[in-house]
């Protein structure tokens, strides 16, 4: 199976990259903005990739046609959502539309990551069928990344995480 990570630079994408490597039976593609913070290594291909960028999305995935997209690329600090709106609105929303197209053009399945930011934190531990209420810029752009899934035509998960944390390699901030 052949494997495509966007936001491999980030501590979730990481850590899927090496997974995935020790595993070894899966032919696995790590997309990223700028250099690969991962030490280069032949068990697997790194691409720049600048998912805001429908042309370049487009362009990627059909030249490399995965049969699964893991989307862990977002803007996640929930502060600098609320002060850069615009930029989080791209990087979770339209970002997410782009691949949801690419993804239908070659027939891959799209795991997409999400996040219990999505519900307003009084109840919990939530259930798929509970009503969302983000209270924060960055919830309602992940909702709205969400819907666009429901909405799709493609094959698709969501997974949402609650709180990510860990460490990574060459980070430019920890978890």
């Amino acid at each position: 199976m052949k494997i495509l990570i966007t936001g491999s630079n980030g501590l979730l994408g990481q850590k899927l990259v090496q997974l995935i490597t020790t595993i070894g039976k899966h032919e696995l593609i790590a997309t990223a903005r700028g250099e690969n913070r991962l030490p280069a290594d032949e068990s697997y291909k790194y691409l720049s990739l600048d998912i805001t960028n429908e042309k370049e999305v487009m362009q990627t995935i059909e030249k490399e046609c995965p049969d699964v997209i893991i989307n862990t690329a977002a803007m996640t600090n929930v502060d600098q959502c609320e002060t850069e709106k615009e930029n989080c609105w791209k990087l979770n929303v339209d970002a997410v539309k782009y691949l949801i197209n690419a993804s239908e053009k070659i027939n891959a399945f799209l795991l997409h990551v999400s996040t219990d930011f999505i519900f307003d934190g009084e109840g919990g531990p939530y259930k798929e069928e509970d009503t969302p209420n983000p209270v924060s810029y960055y919830g309602e752009s992940k909702l709205a990344a969400e819907k666009l899934l429901l909405e799709s035509h493609i094959d698709w998960a969501i997974a949402r995480t609650v709180l990510v944390y860990g460490i990574a390699h060459d980070m430019s901030r920890s978890n």
